[in-house]
Order: structure tokens, then C-alpha cells, then sequence
């Protein structure tokens, strides 16, 4: 049964990946994703690999917007070009020749910009290392244990060891990543000091919730589906979050005491990712509607036993991983 449990309050796009977006009011909904969103990427060519803010945190002080409306699944030069806005406030194209230049001589390292490389180009996304505990815990800033890691598939983990992103995309693990108002809200109840503003946590879409509870709501949407205008919505697990939304962003300031509140109430969760099951169209102000997993599922049954089984097991294979690099 249909349980209405909210409205998209927002709907954001990220043309290129670790810089601001845009804000949309209607999102088209492909099983790859938001279209256009993460269609471009920076690559470190001191590194030879694809970076992300979690290397190089400045880029979120940067923006981008498309000069043209992007398309299901474009690829390499079929890909509309963008416009780069630095914090100075300076702009160049993604076509400009001095594109790289420029975007390197603001960070201050040798950088290139990249459109979105097909799934077949597997070297473009190599590792150059496989990461490991350690390249972890520098992402996520921690020097003890690592967060639970268990909301995250075998397969995906595996994938992510040895590449940037997943093939053929430039998200970080899952197509979508969706937060509610609640629990922005519960965060500002636990916390009254720290600025938890929904962009800090870059999400695809924020939905306004309708039982006003502050509460994590869609920490129970997990295994559940959710229905949005013509869309159905795999809720896969909860988002372990590194060290981006502590960073300064276009008008947001730097807050360290953001992640030490996920620490202590969350365990560095917030905000739930998510696959697509039927592409569509989503609305700004569009009904939010969850069906549960059904109370008869043996995965939900066992899933919080077997969460602190994979998590051990997760977290044994992230130390295996750096003696095997070391090796």
C-alpha cells in the first residue's frame, strides 16, 4: 500500500562533478540517473586518474551550467558543453582552449576536464592504487575506525576499489541521492550551532516532509519503493558521507562541527541512495509516495544481523586491500 510521505521540495542537477549545480523544476528520470547530472568530471593528470571534491575540496567553490539541455545517456563529444564559473567570478566554456589552464591555475595543479567516457573505456577510470583502509579514512578524515560500510553492495565495493567511479558514470556509488526535510530538521535539533543548509549534502532531490517529526525518515525508506510522477524509485541503502559537506560551497561556509554531529548521531549517514526501477519525469512539487518492503522479506528480517557481519567483513577486506598494495 501507498504511503504518502512527502513533496519534492527540490530537484538539483551537477554538470560537472564536485562543483555547484543547478536547481531544476523538472528532472527527467533515466535508469542511469538524473539526465545530466555528472555528465563531467576533473582529472588529476599529476595522478593520472579522475578527482572528486574529497581531493580536491575547492572545486565545490566553482559552478557549472550546460549551454544546452543534455540528453539520455550522451557520451564523449555528444555531450552539450558547459559554462565554468570560478569564485572570482570569472567564467570559461568547456570548449574554450584554454579550459584546462585555467581550471588548473585555480587549483593550483595540473588538471584536465573530461565528458563522460563510455564503460568500455575501463583504463580512463583505473586506479592507479587500489584503495584500501587507508585512502578511506584520508576521504572520510577519520583516524579511527572507518563508518559502517555495510548499506554498500559486494559488487559496488569491489568496483570501487579499483575504480574512480563506477563504469561508465561519474556518481560516486548510485544514481540518485535523496534527502527529507526531517531530517534536516533533526540534525538542527541535535545540533543548534552548526549551519545544516539541504545543499551542504548535494543531493538529487530533497523532498519536504508531510509528518513534520524530526526524524531520519528515509532511513526507514530503505528497501522500500518510492512512486514520484511517473517514476518508481529503488530506496537501496543509506549514504555514508566523507568529509564534502564540512567544505565551504557558493554560499555556505565552513563547518567541521557537521561531520562530529553525523559522528555521534548517525554514524556518518544521512540522506538514503537510490536506483531507478521505471524512468519518468519528476516534478518540482510532485507527491512523494513510499511502499514499504514487504514485512514478510527475509532480507529485512536478517538485514541487522548480517549488516554487522558484512561490515566486519568489509572492513577486514579494506585492510587486506593495502597489505596486498603494499605486497
Amino acid at each position: 500500500m501507498k504511503h504518502q510521505v512527502g513533496t519534492v521540495k527540490a530537484l538539483w542537477r551537477y554538470p560537472v562533478k564536485s562543483m555547484d549545480g543547478e536547481q531544476l523544476n523538472i528532472a527527467k528520470i533515466e535508469k542511469s540517473g538524473l539526465v545530466g547530472d555528472r555528465y563531467w568530471a576533473i582529472r588529476d593528470e599529476e595522478k593520472d586518474e579522475l578527482s572528486s571534491v574529497r581531493k580536491l575540496p575547492a572545486l565545490l567553490q566553482c559552478s557549472a551550467k550546460y549551454l544546452s539541455e543534455p540528453q539520455v545517456d550522451q557520451v564523449g563529444s555528444d555531450i552539450p558543453q558547459v559554462t565554468i564559473t570560478l569564485p572570482d567570478g570569472s567564467r570559461f566554456n568547456s570548449n574554450d582552449e584554454d579550459k584546462n589552464s585555467r581550471i588548473s591555475d585555480y587549483l593550483k595543479k595540473d588538471v584536465s576536464l573530461w565528458p563522460l567516457q563510455p564503460r568500455s573505456n575501463w583504463q580512463f577510470y583505473r586506479l592507479k592504487t587500489m584503495n584500501g583502509e587507508a585512502a578511506l579514512k584520508k576521504q572520510f578524515n577519520v583516524t579511527h575506525a572507518l563508518p559502517d560500510m555495510s548499506s554498500i553492495s559486494w559488487s559496488k565495493l569491489l568496483e570501487l576499489s579499483i575504480f574512480s567511479t563506477p563504469l561508465g558514470h561519474y556518481y560516486d556509488i548510485y544514481p540518485l541521492h535523496i534527502i527529507s526535510s526531517n531530517s534536516i530538521e533533526k540534525l538542527k535539533s541535535l545540533d543548534d550551532q552548526s549551519d545544516f543548509d539541504c545543499k551542504r549534502f548535494r543531493a538529487n532531490m530533497y523532498i519536504e516532509s508531510m509528518d513534520k517529526n524530526a526524524h531520519f525518515d528515509e532511513f526507514d525508506w530503505v528497501g522500500g519503493l518510492l512512486y514520484i510522477g511517473d517514476t518508481i524509485i529503488k530506496c537501496e541503502s543509506k549514504t555514508v558521507r566523507c568529509s564534502m559537506p564540512a567544505q565551504p560551497q557558493p554560499g555556505i561556509n565552513k563547518d567541521t562541527h557537521i561531520l562530529r554531529t553525523l559522528e555521534r548521531q548517525t554514524e556518518r549517514h544521512l540522506g538514503i541512495n537510490a536506483t531507478i526501477i521505471k524512468a519518468g519525469t519528476i516534478n518540482d512539487g510532485d507527491p512523494v509516495y513510499w511502499v514499504p518492503e514487504s514485512k514478510y522479506s527475509m532480507s529485512k528480517f536478517f538485514r541487522p544481523i548480517s549488516n554487522k557481519i558484512r561490515n566486519a567483513l568489509i572492513q577486514a577486506m579494506l585492510k587486506a586491500t593495502d597489505k596486498l598494495g603494499k605486497g
